[in-house]
């Protein structure tokens, strides 16, 4: 006759077979590991090949990236800098520009300061290599989102433009200055 009960009193109870999970998990982590590793290892040596083989092509296709990404942020520069070689243009600056009256306080002011930059503010080049390698070019992207670019040429004063942000893909029109140092 059979028991009652649905307790077989530990008899006839099937063992697992295969890996625990824990070395199912330490399983996937290792080949994960192995992926990564081989993919990387593999980048560096494609890169290492392609610059070992044309050095200057690979410099040149690097810098002419370089260029399109701080395009934006130094043709704005050259837009301020074109406002602070005349009168007129430091007027329309400090009256597009409300950030400026942390510095100078007043339009006048600001007039009176820039009197003894005109003559000695040159006029910014064109965005090349050779200008972003030697000619004293700073642009600097911060996490709050300001970016600073800076001149120095080798005549004239240094110019130093803080934007309130980056430029985005699409906007248009002038961005707003929070700060500006002319040396």
């Amino acid at each position: 006759m059979a028991d009652g009960s649905w307790d077989n009193g530990g008899h006839g109870v099937p063992v697992k077979t295969g890996m625990p999970l824990w070395g199912k998990i330490a399983l996937g982590c290792g080949i994960a590991f192995l992926v990564v590793l081989v993919t990387c290892v593999g980048g560096v040596a494609y890169l290492g090949n392609r610059i070992k083989k044309d050095p200057e092509g690979f410099k040149n296709k690097v810098m002419g990236f370089a260029l399109e990404q701080v395009r934006p942020d130094w043709e704005d520069f050259r837009a301020v800098v074109e406002h602070l070689r005349s009168p007129e243009g430091c007027q329309a600056l400090y009256a597009a520009n409300p950030g400026l009256a942390k510095t100078w306080p007043s339009e006048a002011a600001f007039l009176e300061a820039s009197s003894r930059w005109h003559k000695e503010v040159v006029t910014a080049p064109d965005l090349t290599p050779d200008l972003m390698e030697r000619q004293g070019l700073q642009i600097n992207h911060d996490f709050g989102g300001k970016v600073t670019v800076g001149w120095s040429p080798k005549s004239g004063r240094a110019v130093y433009v803080t934007f309130e942000k980056a430029r985005k893909a699409g906007d248009t029109g002038p961005r707003r200055v929070v700060e500006l140092d002319v040396r």
